[in-house]
């Protein structure tokens, strides 16, 4: 394939790291992760299956280096991103006998990403992180920028911390094992990029989305290279989301109760992220912050596509005041204000906090479909 691209994301002198995109890098992983001969012990954690279709390939590292590579191997799904997921694998990479100059790599996608993410900075205290995404989603997504978390019985993502990568590597090839509703999970973020911060990139995705969701290469480099871009860059002017990080989230906030209606299972994160950015457009069209166009552009592309964005395509029925029960959850309310990002125009966003219930019960009323 053409030459592997490298990002930087810049987050200061220790926090910096870059990020490797191409085909085919998994054979040679090591060569992409700065002083690997170094480390102590190498800790690699998969799932079930990701491990399917990659054993071979660390069954061969695994002879190269011996003792010193452990793989851990977890379940697979939303609800793996639990306490008992997290102590469990705390106490049997403890049971290795690391120590602080180990390395932890995930290979998967964003589940098991914040689950490994979040262990490796509880593990002594911290130790160092490689992320190897193995999802669309988790390539243009959860592997950068630094979050790591798992669930609550109240909510998502609600128990976590920050804990940059020492380097991302994004073996595109991996997409080949993917079925179809997986690329379109990892659509939804790429979309979500452009919506918040890029026309061009959207202009681009509406020109060239069915080679990106047929796995196309040259495709596939640009949108991650892309969604990567800005992500990094927003990253870089607020690590902790503490400001503009908060972009990030259109959509999520409609996404994530969306999710923890559906118990963690019905539907995966990229499509729960969809219908809330389709719910959040709509709540912009209804608050008059943004022209129709825009959610017709939307709808026009995704039908387009026959990529599903409405609750009804997935057979989701909740009432408007369950639908609340459940935004309450989310980690962006601040002072028992509901707190939307919310899209003016293409590349402009507005961050919206509710002062009285009844607005978006009104709204949820009209427009929950």
């Amino acid at each position: 394939m053409r030459k592997i691209k490298k990002l930087n994301v810049k987050l200061g002198t220790e926090n910096s790291y870059p990020i490797y995109i191409g085909d085919n890098l998994l054979i040679n992983f090591p060569s992409y992760i700065n002083q690997f001969k170094n480390y102590s012990k190498i800790i690699i954690v998969t799932d079930k299956n990701v491990n399917r279709y990659y054993k071979k390939i660390l069954f061969k590292f695994k002879k190269n280096l011996g003792e010193k590579l452990v793989v851990e191997i977890m379940s697979s799904g939303e609800k793996t991103k639990s306490f008992k997921s997290l102590a469990f694998l705390c106490e049997n990479i403890l049971k290795k006998k690391i120590d602080r100059n180990s390395l932890i790599i995930c290979l998967g996608g964003g589940v098991i990403g914040d689950l490994v993410g979040l262990t490796s900075n509880l593990l002594l205290r911290g130790i160092d992180l490689v992320q190897i995404p193995t999802t669309l989603l988790s390539q243009v997504d959860s592997s950068v920028g630094g979050k790591t978390a798992i669930n609550s019985k109240y909510g998502k993502n609600l128990i976590g911390t920050f804990k940059q990568p020492n380097s991302v590597i994004v073996s595109i090839d991996t997409q080949q094992t993917l079925k179809k509703r997986e690329i379109f999970s990892g659509y939804a973020e790429i979309l979500k990029y452009a919506l918040i911060e890029d026309k061009k990139f959207f202009i681009w995705l509406k020109k060239n989305g069915k080679n990106l969701i047929n796995l196309n290469q040259e495709s596939l480099v640009y949108a991650i290279l892309q969604s990567c871009k800005i992500k990094s860059k927003i990253v870089s002017k607020d690590e902790k989301e503490k400001g503009i990080r908060e972009i990030l989230n259109f959509g999520h906030t409609f996404g994530h109760a969306i999710e923890s209606f559906t118990n963690f299972g019905k539907v995966t994160h990229g499509e729960a992220v969809i219908m809330g950015m389709y719910l959040a457009l709509k709540f912009s069209v209804f608050l008059k912050f943004c022209k129709k166009i825009i959610l017709d552009d939307f709808e026009t592309h995704l039908n387009e596509l026959k990529i599903n964005y409405k609750l009804k395509d997935y057979k989701i029925k909740i009432s408007p005041k369950t639908f609340i029960k459940h935004l309450w959850f989310d980690k962006k309310v601040n002072n028992k204000k509901l707190k939307f990002i919310l899209i003016k125009d293409f590349g402009k966003t507005k961050s919206y906090i509710v002062k009285n219930e009844t607005e978006i019960l009104k709204f949820l009323k009209n427009d929950l479909t």
